[in-house]
């Protein structure tokens, strides 16, 4: 099954709220190639479950009370599962019968709460369930976002883009209640329909935002304002400013017959960060994941290729010294003699099949 790539395209234009710093610069095309035999040393097997089998193209969120999977395509709702693997039922459902919602943009764990947004034409509701699955609260937001942020203080940071309905500014932040505290990103170019994307990714103790096609990955400071933190050069493969000067569905078909590369997933540890980097060349499409040791300073890139490679195209995390991937079941089991493993994991996956439900991998990550 090939995945589905969504992208938004969106640019990161007038923000009147910027804060320099010492940004971390990133010349693509000069970090080093490793090869790509990482390490699987422990398997988490997803429990089949009868409400709906999961494909290869999700939203994953996961904490210490297990990991909360949606299908992107023609989903049934937001599936939990535990540390371990059990399917502990469906945490919210999508559907028009009391206690369903009708669609779900995004969500997103804080503490023992889960937090949704359902797109409701010009506005969302924003619902919080507990971790057991029960709906505590449903806040109205004024305005339209696909992607967003709670914070431990109450506040959320809410991003719609060029969307049509977004709005004149693309990124603001809410107080619990709903009410818009601080907007910024005007929308200077005219509004396109909606194509998704992920604008907010964990950080160490911080929150990182970008948008997609531009360069320059964001702190949100605890003084909501945006602080450069990462700065990627990729060359020829970078988007051009122009893009943003002129039709925007004109420009994006150039890029897309000239090739680009974006940002698709972040993630930041106390000593890592892990970015999945994807070129797109008309129907070609092909990946690389960057790390960076932010205390050694060392840094490298892998190739993933989709074919023998596919149980790394989904990185969702990292614990310690490992990368975490949602994985999907068939990948692995084509490629299970020229798999990396630990004898813990090559039991674990002895009696997968190509019909399994995907799995979580945990891979070293090399010194």
């Amino acid at each position: 099954m090939k995945k589905i790539i969504k992208i938004a395209f969106l640019a990161l234009m007038g923000c009147g709220a910027e804060e320099k710093q010492s940004t971390r610069v990133i010349d693509f095309d000069k970090v080093k190639e490793m090869p790509a035999d990482l390490k699987i040393e422990n398997v988490v097997l997803l429990e089949t479950d009868t409400t709906e089998l999961l494909g290869e193209d999700v939203k994953v969120q996961y904490n210490k009370e297990g990991f909360f999977v949606m299908n992107s395509r023609n989903a049934k709702g937001i599936h939990h599962f535990s540390p371990s693997g059990q399917h502990l039922g469906m945490a919210a459902q999508i559907g028009e019968a009391p206690g369903q919602l009708p669609q779900i943009e995004d969500f997103k764990l804080i503490g023992n709460s889960l937090f949704i947004i359902c797109g409701m034409g010009e506005r969302i509701d924003l619902h919080k369930f507990s971790i057991t699955h029960k709906l505590e609260t449903t806040t109205e937001i004024p305005r339209y976002a696909f992607s967003f942020q709670p914070l431990e203080n109450g506040n959320l940071w809410f991003y719609g883009g060029y969307y049509i309905l977004a709005g004149d500014h693309r990124l603001f932040l809410t107080d619990g209640s709903g009410k818009v505290k601080i907007e910024l990103l005007p929308n200077e170019a005219p509004p396109i329909g909606q194509i998704g994307g992920h604008a907010f990714f964990q950080g160490d103790d911080r929150i990182l935002f970008r948008e997609p096609l531009k360069t320059t990955v964001w702190e949100i400071t605890p003084g909501d304002t945006l602080k450069e933190a990462y700065k990627f050069d990729f060359g020829n493969n970078t988007v051009p400013k122009e893009l943003w000067e002129n039709d925007l569905f004109e420009g994006v078909g150039k890029i897309m017959t000239k090739g680009f590369m974006d940002i698709f997933f972040m993630v930041e540890s106390d000593r890592y960060f892990l970015a999945d980097v994807t070129t797109l060349k008309g129907r070609d499409r092909s990946k690389s994941l960057f790390l960076r040791d932010n205390k050694s300073h060392n840094q490298f890139k892998i190739k993933v290729n989709q074919e023998e490679l596919g149980h790394f195209n989904s990185p969702i995390g990292i614990k310690g010294d490992q990368i975490i991937f949602f994985a999907y079941a068939a990948y692995l089991v084509r490629n299970k003699e020229n798999l990396n493993l630990s004898d813990k994991a090559k039991a674990s996956i002895a009696n997968l099949t190509e019909d399994s439900n995907p799995v979580i991998l945990f891979t070293k990550i090399p010194e």
